[in-house]
């Protein structure tokens, strides 16, 4: 919300409540962030990783060294924090899903690691009273779905010496946006980055401000799994929604030598946003 000025000279969008825009593109999107949620998808998001060039090219972005501490917001079933724990000092992990937790420890044990901390807690509850100060925090595409984002913007910018955040870039979501007007539905309006870096600004934090180069292109072992996809990202499909969209996918995935399904149009869009704090 924009409030009116009577000096003509004065900035605009200095006083602008970006939070509120922030929470009301949120309000369109379906529900993911629930614990269950999280925990029905904790193997399959595991093996969505192992697909994606995503984690390498934010790791070679993220500045460590042997003696430093690493909080890990949203950590998931460890695709950031176990690389990270091989080059520091001390990781703690946190996540709402006891599932992804669950897949954490598993994997922090096979490749020997004993370095890491687990807490399970809502991200909404991320606060500096609760945690000690780290060198670094990473929130790895885990703060789109979060409500009172300037509030936890606030919180990880206390506990960190340096911030690296990712966020939903622009170009990212044009195939559900497609996938949506094939069953009737509105397409989501996801929260813009640009929110994000005008918060930290209106905090006094000048952001650093990178968009992600990946080149992955979706891919599916099945049919099935390209539903489950997206009903991930669109929300829960009727028999009839799920029988429009099994239709089209057969239309437009790829079948490769190996028998996986790809799609040409699909790929993801990541901004990364990162600061120091002097």
């Amino acid at each position: 919300m924009i409030k009116k000025s009577d000096d003509p000279l004065e900035d605009p969008l200095k006083d602008v409540d970006w939070s509120y825009y922030w929470k009301k593109d949120l309000k369109s999107l379906p529900s993911t962030t629930k614990d269950k949620k999280w925990d029905n998808i904790a193997e399959k998001f595991r093996g969505w990783m192992e697909k994606d060039d995503y984690p390498g090219k934010l790791l070679s972005k993220i500045k460590t060294s042997p003696e430093y501490s690493i909080l890990d917001i949203g950590c998931g079933e460890g695709t950031i924090s176990i690389p990270l724990a091989k080059k520091v000092s001390k990781v703690t992990c946190v996540d709402l899903s006891s599932g992804m937790l669950k897949l954490l420890k598993e994997r922090a044990v096979r490749e020997k690691l004993d370095n890491l901390k687990y807490i399970k807690t809502d991200l909404q509850d991320i606060s500096v009273d609760d945690f000690e100060k780290h060198d670094i925090v990473v929130a790895s595409r885990s703060l789109n779905g979060i409500a009172d984002i300037k509030n936890i913007l606030r919180e990880i910018n206390k506990i960190g010496k340096y911030v690296y955040i990712t966020l939903w870039g622009p170009e990212g979501r044009k195939y559900e946006e497609l996938a949506c007007n094939l069953l009737n539905r509105k397409p989501p309006k996801y929260p813009s980055y640009i929110y994000v870096y005008n918060l930290l600004y209106q905090m006094g934090i000048t952001a650093n401000v990178e968009k992600l180069e990946c080149e992955t292109i979706n891919t599916y072992c099945d049919f099935e799994e390209a539903i489950d996809r997206y009903k991930w990202k669109i929300g829960d499909l009727n028999q009839e929604e799920e029988q429009i969209l099994r239709k089209h996918l057969e239309k437009t995935l790829i079948v490769q030598e190996d028998g996986t399904l790809e799609n040409p149009y699909e790929k993801p869009d990541w901004i990364l946003i990162w600061w120091k704090n002097e």
